[in-house]
């Protein structure tokens, strides 16, 4: 039993997951590209680029960008958050905040999130809290209360060189709705030892948790991940 737990020990300090510090590179810049179509907007295509830093196996900060052209949405994502050993897992605390501006409709959105995030080698689950705020013209409405969940399973631990698994969550990196639910397929495979290609393919109706589904989304994405 001692052996089976250093050995999960070390391989817990290899690059394995999205947000653990590997113990050796400290800045991670991650990009990619997605494609997908929405019954409002029609086809869109879009890029994103984000810059994360781990000041300590524990502190991480980071800034991302985004254009989704097709929607003419264009944001800007700051965020940083702590973590917390337990056993063969870890949890974070993670705060950020998101400005999103919908061009076609003259609308800015900020959204400020808390959120706690348990991740195991194979599983993950985030529960938190949103505060929303929509400006349109001159007036503006504000979602004081929007919960956060999202969950996801790996058929394989995180410290594999490859990994495919589902995910279940009411968010991505630049939107926190109520029960605008994304399920998908996601994926990872190691490119050499400080890159890592990642994907996934999401499923978005409006309204999925309620009768009132009108929309209806679907996407892809593919980047790649690099650390130094």
């Amino acid at each position: 039993m001692a052996l089976l737990l250093a050995a999960l020990s070390l391989q817990a300090q290899t690059y394995c997951g999205q947000h653990k510090y590997d113990g050796e590179h400290k800045n991670e810049l991650t990009s990619y590209a997605m494609v997908g179509g929405n019954v409002v907007t029609g086809a869109f295509g879009g890029l994103s680029v984000a810059y994360q830093r781990h000041f300590t196996d524990r502190w991480h900060a980071g800034g991302d960008v985004q254009a989704q052209f097709g929607k003419q949405l264009y944001s800007t994502r700051l965020h940083g958050g702590y973590r917390v050993p337990i056993a063969w897992s870890d949890l974070y605390i993670d705060g950020q905040f998101i400005y999103n501006r919908y061009n076609r409709w003259n609308t800015n959105e900020t959204i400020t999130n808390i959120s706690v995030c348990w991740e195991t080698p194979y599983f993950d689950l985030r529960i938190g809290e949103s505060y929303i705020h929509y400006q349109m013209l001159k007036s503006g409405y504000s979602e004081p209360l929007t919960l956060t969940f999202g969950t996801g399973v790996n058929i394989r631990p995180r410290w594999n060189s490859w990994n495919i698994g589902l995910f279940f969550r009411n968010y991505d990196h630049f939107y926190y709705e109520n029960w605008n639910i994304n399920w998908g397929v996601r994926f990872n495979a190691s490119l050499a030892k400080q890159a890592k290609l990642f994907g996934e393919f999401n499923v978005r109706p409006a309204g999925s948790m309620s009768q009132l589904a009108s929309k209806y989304e679907t996407s892809m994405k593919l980047g790649i991940k690099y650390v130094w």
